[in-house]
């Protein structure tokens, strides 16, 4: 397994090298989240539309779900990632699959690779933590052929249903004067290292990439009582909810509950960002 130096630069006080996605996934799953996840890895899968002997690359890899879904498809696989414990759980799920995947521990703002060697390269989930996302995108961009293709996907923390819900939450702990320290969903969480939505998505995309298409998943996750009405109806009737929802969303991006977009590197794209300057939108715990 290839390892880069991620101690060089003063980067071992941004990047927490000892990550584990455990805290990530609740031990109990309501309906429209169990949705959520299984759209995001099917859609992100989906637009890579993969080719027999292409080189892909997962960057923030995390347990190489997406990675062995992709090499099953016949493409050639690599999965990035900075965490120990991670590339551990990863290398345990590949042994597990069958399948050939490379794994690589580094960080995504100083990809490890030569320019315009991938035919596409994936980022799942994983944007929002990167200390310096702008200059992530720009190494994605590097790194991509010409033609290739770059599929991001992030939660939307301005969606539909966060925005519904912070609203709901103030008016009920109005009406029933208290203060809830209680931390939501919609709240930032602390491996956070950004609040994205859909411009500001956009804002870090856009000098590097060029966005052909943006797709939005799911609609309504984790407003207020919404999980526990799906438990309740019989499972067919809350797969159809949720299907439906999630084909509005496709076509509402900025209101999705998550967000993905699929890019193509700009000739004219400056790339590098060491010296970028990137407005911080919301950092953990400042908003609800």
């Amino acid at each position: 397994m290839m390892t880069t130096d991620l101690h060089s630069k003063g980067t071992e006080t941004q990047f927490d090298l000892d990550w584990d996605d455990n805290h990530a996934v609740p031990q109990v799953m309501f309906p429209d989240l169990e949705f959520l996840f299984r759209r995001m890895n099917e859609v992100t899968v989906e637009e890579v539309e993969t080719k027999e002997g292409e080189t892909i690359l997962d960057v923030g890899c995390g347990r190489a779900i997406d990675a062995i879904e992709l090499a099953k498809k016949r493409g050639k696989c690599l999965g990035l990632e900075p965490s120990g414990r991670m590339i551990d759980h990863a290398r345990e799920r590949v042994i597990e699959s069958g399948q050939e995947v490379v794994l690589v521990r580094g960080i995504g703002e100083r990809l490890p690779f030569k320019d315009g060697v991938f035919d596409k390269v994936i980022c799942k989930g994983a944007l929002d933590h990167f200390p310096n996302p702008d200059r992530a995108v720009a190494e994605i961009a590097r790194v991509l052929k010409p033609w290739g293709k770059a599929i991001i996907t992030v939660a939307n923390f301005e969606s539909l249903s966060f925005r519904l819900g912070r609203r709901l939450s103030r008016v009920i702990d109005l009406v029933y004067r208290k203060d809830s320290n209680d931390k939501k969903v919609w709240q930032v969480p602390h491996d956070h290292a950004y609040k994205f939505d859909y411009a500001f998505l956009r804002q870090v995309v856009e000098p590097h990439l060029k966005v052909e298409r943006s797709i939005g998943i799911s609609l309504f996750f984790a407003f207020p009582w919404w999980g526990l009405i799906l438990a309740r109806l019989p499972r067919p009737v809350a797969l159809g909810t949720l299907n439906a929802l999630d084909k509005l969303a496709r076509r509402l991006p900025s209101l999705s509950d998550c967000m993905v977009f699929k890019c193509t590197p700009r000739s004219d794209a400056l790339q590098t960002s060491a010296s970028a300057q990137y407005r911080v939108k919301s950092l953990p715990g400042q908003h609800d």
